[in-house]
């Protein structure tokens, strides 16, 4: 009981110290709707000299100063709104897009007794060397140079201790913030808030995993260990598990660092092309692809060879996805907007009331506006974030996976141009875009297409006398049921009863009448307590009232 209490506190603190936050950077809107909702005291105003410092940023740039005094969790939450231009407006993309883990690093004995209880050893008797400053400090790792006892050196990468009772905390907080982030942040812009932070919460429980980077970084070492200009480091697995991960240490240059490329005798040109097949095989081939291939995640080592490092953010594309991206392909070639819309409507991306026409209208745009130019002059990135812009106004529910697809290719052009002002990404990208745009042109994946076509006729085949049996039976026995589903007929039932309803009560009225009419002339007594007449006007009344009643109802529901 006493640990939930202290929980609860901390929790409330925590809130306290947010919405102070959102106060100092002129978020007042969303610090008051959390402290209504939690029924917290105001911690005051900020002085004028504070709020001059900040009054005159925009509201991105308040917003991404807000998170990084926040803390990692908000940090990181940030990073991942960054690769979602397809629900982030790019004014708060490109200020979300500066936010980087600056966080002090956890002093070494405590990294120590951290990395002997996940690996259940002294670190003198683990490793050789163990260099105890880190190269890498991040909001959920740092990294450190060690010597195996074979000699080979090698970086360890090591979770900060306490770092996912941490996460986790701070993400029900965020669920918790949510839908008021919805109201006052972001008004009328087309964002969820919980689904973002439900993503968020589901990719960062990932990355706390550094079994999960393992597994990736695996996968990518056996997809390219066959080619040469591509060095994937070794992973050593008896030194990895759930909070280490240790593999071969690279000596290399940056890709940013062009100078020190020129000095080694490196050519920067053959560099982006490499980078750029690197992003593609993974896109276009292998379904499975580095997230994040900005310059920092790669070194350069000899031959020109890029060493891509740090596996934690990866994603898969789907059979849909791909199909989509052969669509979006082909509307580009064939300048066809009617293509990309039907793609659409197959992956059941466009919401019911979306405007087809406004639609094709803004695709149009795009289109018609790089068709039939040169290819050197069309800029990848710049198509991606119109469509993005397009993604976005009409509410568009593309998959995750898919938007960091694009906005690979959108780091990727940065890379390789940076590299090579005169790099053309549309030319290195068209024989990869072939092969999926026809995949029959290839004989294996031609094969493959019939043997699985093959295998479906076959088995639907086999299955085909007893699903006609089946059927058959269930004629003769009377259980055979044709549901027909169609939408909006609960409307028409609904008018039909009300309707219905209505005439009933006319037909009462109309009998009241007329048997009030009859009796009214007649003379007797009820029962000896009531004359006809009296009942002939009390059915009067009840007639009055109940057509009254009716002709107000059809008015208010403007049935008429």
């Amino acid at each position: 009981m006493f640990k939930n209490v202290k929980h609860t506190f901390r929790r409330l603190r925590r809130y306290r110290h947010i919405t102070g936050v959102l106060m100092k950077y002129g978020l007042e809107e969303a610090a008051e709707a959390v402290r209504l909702r939690y029924r917290m005291r105001s911690k005051g105003k900020f002085s004028e000299e504070a709020r001059n410092k900040i009054i005159h940023r925009s509201k991105p740039e308040r917003f991404r100063m807000a998170l990084e005094e926040l803390g990692p969790t908000f940090i990181k939450f940030g990073q991942l709104l960054s690769t979602r231009p397809d629900l982030v407006p790019e004014g708060y993309i490109k200020e979300l897009e500066k936010l980087q883990d600056k966080v002090s690093p956890v002093k070494a004995e405590a990294i120590f007794k951290e990395l002997e209880h996940q690996l259940g050893g002294k670190v003198d008797e683990i490793f050789d060397e163990f260099d105890p400053e880190p190269i890498a400090a991040g909001s959920i790792a740092q990294v450190y140079r060690a010597v195996l006892p074979c000699g080979t050196p090698v970086v360890v990468k090591i979770r900060r201790p306490s770092i996912v009772e941490t996460i986790n905390t701070e993400c029900e907080i965020l669920e918790d913030i949510a839908g008021l982030l919805k109201v006052t942040m972001f008004g009328k812009d087309p964002i969820d808030p919980k689904k973002i932070v439900a993503e968020f919460t589901e990719a960062v429980s990932k990355e706390v995993n550094l079994e999960t980077e393992k597994k990736n970084q695996l996968r990518f070492y056996r997809n390219f260990k066959d080619t040469p200009e591509i060095h994937i480091p070794k992973i050593y697995e008896d030194y990895c598990c759930e909070a280490v991960l240790t593999m071969e240490y690279i000596e290399g240059i940056k890709p940013s660092q062009l100078e020190m490329l020129n000095k080694a005798g490196l050519d920067p040109k053959l560099i982006a092309k490499r980078g750029c097949n690197f992003v593609m095989r993974q896109i276009f081939d292998l379904g499975f692809f580095h997230a994040d291939p900005h310059p920092g995640n790669f070194f350069v080592i000899g031959d020109n060879v890029l060493a891509p490092i740090d596996y934690g953010q990866t994603a898969m594309l789907g059979s849909q996805d791909r199909e989509l991206l052969k669509q979006l392909i082909l509307s580009i070639i064939d300048n066809n907007a009617d293509q990309l819309i039907r793609a659409f409507q197959r992956a059941e991306l466009m919401p019911d009331d979306t405007d087809e026409n406004v639609l094709r209208r803004d695709i149009e745009v795009i289109l018609n506006t790089n068709y039939e130019m040169p290819l050197k002059d069309i800029s990848i990135g710049q198509v991606i974030i119109q469509t993005f812009n397009v993604i976005r106004k009409h509410r568009l529910n593309t998959p995750p996976q898919f938007t960091l697809m694009l906005k690979s290719l959108m780091t990727i052009e940065s890379f390789a141009n940076t590299l090579d002002p005169q790099f053309d990404i549309i030319e290195n990208i068209k024989p990869f875009a072939k092969k999926l745009a026809s995949p029959f042109t290839d004989p294996k994946q031609m094969l493959k297409n019939l043997r699985s076509a093959a295998n479906d006729i076959s088995r639907m085949t086999s299955h085909l006398p007893d699903d006609m049996n089946t059927i058959i039976s269930k004629v003769r026995q009377g259980d055979f049921q044709l549901k027909v589903h169609h939408e909006h007929l609960e409307n028409l039932t609904n008018t039909l009863d009300k309707s219905s309803n209505r005439i009933s009560f006319a037909l009462i009225t109309a009998a009241l009448l007329v048997g009030s009419s009859m009796l009214i002339s007649q003379d007797g007594h009820i029962f000896g307590i009531l004359t006809l007449q009296t009942l002939g006007i009390t059915g009067y009344i009840a007639a009055a009232a109940i057509g009254i009643w009716l002709i107000v109802s059809i008015i208010k529901s403007k049935d008429y």
